[in-house]
């Protein structure tokens, strides 16, 4: 595996982008940095609506987005605020998308997004920072965005590499591939000094927020039942495989469903 990584990474085809953000803009498709994407277009039905999914319902005018999915205050914090990753989230006073002008709480006061959630039953709608990795498209058709899904990397292709390195203890050689990830968005150098697999596991959090991967990382990491703030007690191992549909098991009396369910 290590060696087709290594083609991926030296082949030449693709290259990282200078400005990581491209990689997610709405003209993402020149960015030579991608390699599988899920194409959209700014027309119905065939668009990204990401944004609908988290923006406040008064910062985009019609349709109403969904006031929906925000991050955890330790993802955000866990971000160093000179990484320019961390503008993927919005936080502070907020502006309406489509005209620039301040965003307002229902309430009619300023939006704020908050950092904390106090109590995820009973959030407020200005709690949580909200995720914004692909920007809005300013000739978004109501909801759908042409926005590319960058579903495959050559940034991840590092990643991959850098923990294949690791795990088979060459991780002298696994720094230089996660410090060219970071050269690009830390104006100041910020370059890692050692790389360990909770390194690595950051790594792919800062890289890779948003982008499908992180319950996957977190499983093969070992990780992905421990008990964090809003679940305090830790998973039982069976939540790892999800569970084979009803319909499915309705439909063939052979399966057995997965443990636990």
């Amino acid at each position: 595996m290590l060696d087709d990584v290594a083609l991926r990474t030296d082949s030449g085809v693709y290259t990282l982008a200078t400005d990581w953000r491209s990689n997610f803009t709405v003209n993402n498709e020149t960015s030579p940095e991608l390699i599988f994407v899920v194409k959209h277009l700014n027309q119905p039905g065939i668009g990204l609506n990401f944004l609908y999914r988290a923006l406040h319902y008064n910062q985009l005018n019609s349709p109403t987005p969904w006031n929906g999915f925000s991050t955890i205050a330790e993802v955000y914090n866990a971000f160093d605020p000179a990484d320019r990753r961390r503008e993927i989230f919005l936080v502070g006073p907020q502006i309406n998308f489509d005209n620039g002008t301040p965003a307002k709480h229902r309430n009619g006061e300023p939006l704020v997004f908050t950092v904390d959630i106090g109590d995820e039953t009973q959030a407020d709608e200005d709690e949580g920072a909200r995720i914004v990795k692909w920007p809005t498209d300013p000739n978004h058709v109501n909801e759908e965005h042409g926005n590319d899904f960058a579903y495959f990397r050559l940034a991840e292709i590092y990643l991959i590499k850098a923990e294949a390195l690791l795990e088979m203890g060459r991780g002298a050689e696994a720094l230089p591939l996660l410090n060219a990830l970071r050269a690009r968005v830390f104006t100041t150098p910020s370059p890692l000094a050692v790389v360990t697999r909770d390194v690595i596991l950051n790594e792919r959090l800062f890289e890779l927020t948003a982008e499908a991967k992180r319950r996957q990382d977190l499983i093969r990491h070992g990780k992905y039942t421990a008990a964090w703030r809003f679940k305090p007690v830790a998973a039982a191992a069976h939540k790892i495989l999800m569970p084979i549909p009803q319909s499915q098991m309705d439909a063939n009396p052979k399966l057995t469903q997965n443990p636990g369910y």
